[in-house]
């Protein structure tokens, strides 16, 4: 799964690098440990134009009873995504893409004790991860929410050292395809596997980065393995 992650570009490094033509987004600080139900930046596509939004980390689709339901859609697995009631909707017609400097793993030893790393492409490009995004309406005050989720897939090659998923991460010649809601489902499917995490690297990090309230450059701060 993909449970924490690093965004430190600014709007302005956003746009240049998805070309954006309209910016929607709240003006987010950056953050070494993004969480759960924080607010991130997401590219989404309206009438052919590359918008930058802002959406609530967590999936909630539109039926949802209660808006709680968001800590459980943090992640679509690309296994079932195009048929899982929660998020076959959003696959079809609200595709994102979120914008990620890295992401952490925590690789677990036989003594059962966690190790965190941080992952992020070897040549320091911001990585885009490939999303869903949904609004939903509050029944007794009609207040909006719009959020997103990060699909993810089977790890491979040397990423299944560390973990077992990882999220699926699209390279820019691939971004209109994700992005234009008439692309052929075929096609749709060959990008949740066509990840290479031969262009990713990392590194083990603190372990202050298990707890929430940590948020800082050092978080991704190599240690000595």
């Amino acid at each position: 799964m993909c449970g924490r992650f690093v965004a430190t570009t600014d709007q302005e490094g956003l746009v240049r690098l998805f070309l954006i033509d309209d910016r929607q987004a709240e003006n987010l600080p950056p953050s070494w440990n993004v969480a759960p139900t924080d607010l991130v930046y997401a590219v989404a596509a309206h009438e052919g134009r590359r918008v930058l939004v802002s959406f609530r980390w967590g999936l909630v689709p539109s039926w949802a009873k209660d808006r709680r339901v968001a800590s459980r859609h943090i992640n679509a697995r690309a296994e079932t995504v195009a048929s899982k009631p929660t998020f076959a909707s959003s696959f079809k017609r609200r595709r994102c893409l979120v914008p990620a400097d890295g992401f952490y793993e925590w690789r677990v030893g036989p003594d059962g004790s966690r190790t965190p790393y941080f992952i992020r492409r070897a040549d320091g490009t911001p990585m885009a991860f490939a999303g869903l995004w949904a609004s939903w309406r509050g029944a007794d005050d009609g207040s909006r929410l719009l959020s997103c989720t990060i699909v993810t897939t089977q790890a491979h090659g040397k990423i299944a050292a560390l973990h077992e998923r990882m999220p699926v991460f699209l390279e820019p010649a691939r971004f209109s395809d994700w992005l234009d809601r008439d692309t052929d489902p075929a096609l749709l499917s060959h990008l949740l596997g066509s990840a290479d995490p031969e262009v990713l690297t990392w590194q083990r990090v603190s372990t202050a980065v298990n707890s929430v309230r940590n948020n800082h450059p050092d978080l991704i701060a190599p240690l000595a393995t």
